[in-house]
């Protein structure tokens, strides 16, 4: 962009020059050393930290779906990629054994109550235990949480969808066995619901940045097209600053440490996509993984603005041309 802006000075200088109205000296040729200084002062360096500027990119929360109780598959009428909502059924697992032992807990649970309600007359005519009571009414509450138990079991053999999204790499079959104890789930759910779109900054640029403030993202994805954007919130970490529970005694910071660059999430304005002549749903609808690059307007050195902006929606442009 300074070389640009440079090319443009020299441009007019030149016209200026040909039509006479300044007179090419020692200064007039030194002045576009001096033109560049006055953008790098003015504008290149405060923009850094005034509108930072950094890559972005679209997180999917992806849920590893894991069946609460344990049977054989009798059906799975999602298939892989198509979407699903929040509520629709992926797989079906077997329930007639679950169905049997709600059966034979009912039963034992109505005998129960039978013998609870015999005692309790027979302690009206003082011909029973008061202990005797207390150990049907108990057997009786016990009885109504196992079948409380097994009646959730029945539910869960019905796997539904946490939110809205889609499944992805489906290879789970009917007549397949599931466990509730399986250390990885049988289906992966893209869960649309829980999506995150989040910008890079290096960490000498981001101390000017707050929550509300206006940024502007461009996606490869949809090249030439320049969404506006709000600061929604800043990770106060990286992972360069976790620490992991462990035996081992962790490392000092070196000098030869590479500082990570903090996270900031964005929300999309949707009224962007209405005069980009775009469905706020498609967008809702970005892919995980959509890449491009964003930049932050703080209340720092705000001249630059104007500058980045235009910047951006040159890199806009670009993405028809170039991948990377």
């Amino acid at each position: 962009m300074i070389i640009f802006l440079t090319l443009c000075y020299v441009g007019i200088l030149f016209l200026l020059v040909k039509v006479n109205i300044i007179k090419l000296n020692l200064w007039w040729k030194l002045s576009p050393l001096v033109w560049v200084l006055i953008l790098l002062i003015a504008f290149f360096i405060p923009m850094q930290w005034g509108a930072p500027t950094g890559v972005v990119n679209m997180y999917q929360e992806v849920v590893q779906i894991t069946p609460e109780v344990s049977g054989e598959v009798i059906d799975v009428p999602v298939k892989a990629l198509t979407p699903v909502a929040k509520g629709d059924e992926l797989f079906r697992i077997d329930p007639a054994p679950y169905e049997y032992r709600i059966a034979g807990l009912e039963a034992q649970l109505k005998l129960a109550q039978i013998n609870l309600e015999r005692a309790q007359e027979l302690k009206r005519g003082d011909f029973a235990a008061q202990v005797t009571i207390d150990q049907y009414t108990a057997e009786v509450g016990s009885l109504q949480s196992e079948l409380n138990d097994a009646r959730y079991d029945l539910d869960k053999t019905v796997v539904t969808a946490p939110g809205n999204g889609f499944a992805i790499g489906v290879s789970l079959a009917v007549g397949k066995r599931v466990s509730n104890s399986s250390q990885s789930g049988v289906i992966a759910f893209v869960n649309q619901d829980r999506s995150r779109l989040v910008l890079g900054i290096n960490q000498n640029f981001a101390r000017h940045i707050r929550p509300g403030q206006s940024a502007e993202v461009t996606f490869k994805i949809l090249p030439g097209t320049v969404f506006a954007a709000t600061v929604d919130s800043i990770a106060p970490i990286t992972s360069a600053g976790q620490l992991d529970p462990s035996g081992n005694i962790p490392m000092a910071p070196s000098a030869q440490d590479v500082p990570q660059p903090f996270a900031v999430v964005l929300k999309l304005e949707e009224d962007a996509f209405n005069e980009a002549g775009l469905n706020p749903l498609d967008i809702a609808r970005t892919p995980g993984g959509a890449f491009g690059n964003g930049a932050i307007y703080t209340e720092s050195s705000q001249m630059s603005h104007i500058i980045r902006k235009v910047m951006l929606r040159m890199t806009a442009w670009l993405n028809y041309i170039f991948a990377a």
